[in-house]
């Protein structure tokens, strides 16, 4: 199956075959943003980027991560992970996630470099990209409720509700037949998700 085609069972729930109301742009958006919902729902197999410390310098871009799995530094040491609430001022082996692609490193010594384990920002699709084999159902529930969302009434928001709690019971689904045994709790740091 094409996203086309994914694009055009959506429509036909919405009742908009014809796209008088949602354009292919539009719905186009959705299906990638529920790409990366799913990636970060599912846990997509990590990848690991090294980032080398300089005395001084806290702040560090992460190019296009979506999800903080771990980091530990080139002696093996590892480095806690801390949403941007405080909790981890006070932990000098710690690391604060400030956005999506970036992270503040509370002691940060030149010449270490952290290894941060995270899942990256799937790639946008285009109409023609074909839709991963059991990911459809999740995909068009998460269209569905982005949809709805485009009018404010009782009914619309009823309607959007719906459909993201049936987007988050096909996750289980899709997270049943996903591999997930690099999901080992040792081997895995508090994440954050932005």
């Amino acid at each position: 199956m094409t996203v086309r085609d994914l694009l055009q069972q959506t429509r036909d729930s919405l009742q908009d075959s014809d796209g008088a109301y949602w354009s292919d742009s539009e719905l186009l958006n959705y299906y990638n943003s529920g790409l990366k919902s799913l990636a970060a729902e599912r846990l997509e197999e990590p990848t690991t980027i090294t980032v080398n410390l300089l005395d001084g310098v806290n702040e560090y871009i992460v190019n296009d991560v979506l999800r903080y799995i771990s980091a530990k530094d080139n002696e093996g040491t590892k480095y806690t992970l801390y949403p941007d609430d405080e909790s981890g001022e006070d932990d000098s082996k710690g690391i604060i996630v400030l956005d999506y692609n970036r992270i503040y490193v509370n002691t940060p010594v030149t010449d270490i470099a952290l290894a941060v384990k995270h899942i990256s920002i799937p790639a946008n699709e285009n109409l023609n990209s074909d839709v991963r084999a059991g990911d459809e159902n999740a995909l068009k529930c998460y269209m569905l409720s982005k949809a709805y969302e485009k009018e404010s009434d009782m009914e619309n928001f009823q309607k959007t509700t719906y459909f993201r709690d049936q987007y988050y019971r096909e996750v289980n689904v899709v997270k049943k037949n996903s591999r997930v045994g690099y999901q080992a709790k040792a081997e895995t740091t508090q994440g954050y998700f932005y």
